[in-house]
């Protein structure tokens, strides 16, 4: 993927690496059991369905989004993402006041944007300005998305607040002698999201990890 990268962030990656105990990348969370009946009117009508259940039951697991997001199936691949992402009590901030077409049409039009551009930038931009998404769930949804259109080396990656924010940032950034120390990756902006992401491609390469590899065992270290 294209990526806008931030020079001052890179040099601090590069001399201060993230201090990383595990010699293994941590696998992505499994995900958890998923009730479609508690889901359906975040779906459109006479449209969408969720698939036959399995014989385990339905789980909100990255292989179950990303099979229906290479389907096209947006509503059903971002109920499982929400899901997944445990986001299930701020889900009203997700769908807002949109109609579900909208919302659906918005994703698949950022799917397209990411095959012609190789970028997430005007996606992401139509998430957090179109739809009005936070950075955590527009992160989300976006690296779920991404894979499931073969982005599987470095595609964008979650961030949120309670662990990436409040404790990899400052593990991160306490190393680094003030004056050199990079922006934070607060806020929803494209440019904050792409100083995280920096970091994470650069710790990401020096393992020969992906960046799904690394921030899952970042996450799971400092959780």
């Amino acid at each position: 993927m294209h990526w806008p990268v931030d020079a001052q962030t890179r040099l601090a990656a590069q001399n201060f690496p993230l201090p990383i105990q595990a010699q293994q990348p941590a696998p992505q969370d499994v995900g958890r059991g998923f009730d479609p009946t508690r889901w359906m009117r975040h779906l459109r009508p006479g449209v969408d369905q969720f698939p036959p259940s399995p014989a385990g039951g339905y789980r909100a697991d990255p292989e179950s989004i990303i099979a229906e997001f290479q389907a096209a199936h947006y509503l059903q691949g971002l109920a499982l993402t929400v899901s997944w992402g445990t986001m299930a009590r701020t889900k009203q901030h997700v769908y807002g006041q949109h109609q579900l077409q909208h919302i659906h049409d918005t994703l698949s039009q950022c799917a397209e944007s990411i095959t012609e551009t190789q970028s997430i930038q005007q996606s992401w931009d139509m998430l957090v300005m179109g739809l009005g998404w936070t950075s955590v769930m527009t992160s989300k949804a976006l690296h779920f998305l991404c894979r499931a259109l073969g982005h599987n080396n470095d595609p964008p990656v979650p961030i949120d607040g309670e662990v990436i924010r409040n404790k990899v940032w400052p593990a991160f950034k306490n190393r680094i002698n003030q004056g050199l120390r990079p922006r934070n990756w607060d806020g929803n902006s494209f440019d904050a999201y792409c100083r995280y992401m920096t970091a994470i491609l650069e710790w990401a390469r020096a393992r020969n990890w992906t960046t799904t590899q690394m921030e899952s065992t970042i996450w799971d270290e400092y959780k």
